[in-house]
């Protein structure tokens, strides 16, 4: 217990730190959303791991000041009216990542947010910078209706010029009418990138890439990291702290039917907690990544991507897309 308790301090001692440092040294934020023509190819395990970033945020609960890593992605919104093939871009992460405590049921003062990312040409030697995002009123996170969905969004745009990653197109994502042609199915090989915690890279930030296979694919409704009823897909792919809001991709190639394909992928979802194994191998509740990771099932809880489309194209989303396009100049 005093382990924990020291390495929690640590924690959140670095993550204050990291909150100075990033308010000291402002170079230059992402961006809003701006045209951005579609980059992202089919993943291999290097591709996958363009299209990820990490996530610091610090919180304050009461008198105590902490902290949470999780990871993140972008994913593109085509809009003729950006020009043509082009995309809103939006930040995609777990809402429990965004806000901090909401699993707990009330989220914590949040005081700062810090993205890290890897650049296109070096600085001063490094090969990746941190910097705050400006959270503010035109520029804040969406959430879905469903509050049991572990989802939340930023329609920012780190520029492709100084920041080097991948969007994902909205396409790419699982549909509920591709689940239900089986083009999608259990024992479908997935692979994820994210952050990871003994080595996340000191001169460029390096995720990790994992693999597994889905485990299950369930009709039924469970108890989601939010403790809430909703839809969950699962799989047997070992997930640990820092791995919230990775984004998951299901490799779709092989037999379906009595078709041969080749490697084709989509996003399958995003990952949000994992089933813990305690003693006598009883399975409780799915619980979130935020933090220490301790008697791992390895059955990881994901986010379903059509739960991500649903957002995407919410009534509140469209009207932000709708207020970006009328009012350019007005971009938070």
């Amino acid at each position: 217990m005093r382990r924990l308790r020291i390495l929690g301090l640590a924690l959140s001692a670095q993550l204050v730190l990291l909150t100075c440092w990033a308010a000291q040294h402002p170079i230059e934020p992402p961006q809003p959303p701006v045209a951005i023509a579609a980059t992202a190819t089919p993943p291999a395990a290097e591709q996958i791991r363009k299209t990820v970033a990490f996530l610091m945020v610090a919180y304050r609960n009461g008198g105590v000041q902490g902290g949470v890593i999780g990871t993140c992605f972008f994913v593109g919104v085509p809009d003729e009216r950006l020009g043509k093939d082009n995309s809103f871009i939006y930040l995609v992460t777990n809402r429990h990542v965004a806000q901090p405590g909401i699993d707990l049921g009330s989220p914590y003062q949040v005081q700062a947010t810090v993205i890290r990312m890897n650049l296109v040409t070096p600085i001063g030697g490094s090969q990746s910078v941190q910097e705050q995002i400006p959270l503010k009123d035109r520029l804040h996170w969406f959430f879905p209706s469903d509050e049991s969905v572990d989802l939340a969004i930023l329609p920012i745009a780190p520029d492709q010029k100084k920041y080097a990653y991948l969007f994902i197109p909205v396409s790419m994502l699982v549909s509920s009418e591709q689940l239900k042609r089986g083009e999608v199915g259990v024992g479908d090989p997935v692979s994820f990138a994210g952050y990871f915690s003994n080595f996340p890279g000191q001169v460029r930030m390096e995720p990790i890439v994992r693999e597994g296979v889905i485990a299950m694919l369930p009709e039924e409704r469970l108890d989601t990291t939010l403790h809430r009823e909703g839809r969950l897909f699962l799989a047997d792919l070992h997930a640990f702290h820092g791995n919230s809001g990775s984004p998951v991709f299901v490799n779709i190639g092989g037999i379906h039917g009595n078709t041969v394909a080749g490697d084709r992928y989509l996003l399958l979802g995003i990952i949000s907690g994992y089933y813990p194994e305690s003693a006598g191998f009883t399975v409780p509740a799915a619980t979130i990544l935020t933090g220490e990771v301790r008697d791992n099932s390895g059955i990881a809880t994901i986010v379903p991507g059509d739960e991500l489309t649903k957002l995407l194209y919410s009534p509140a989303v469209q009207a932000n897309r709708d207020n970006q396009v009328a009012n350019p100049t007005k971009r938070p």
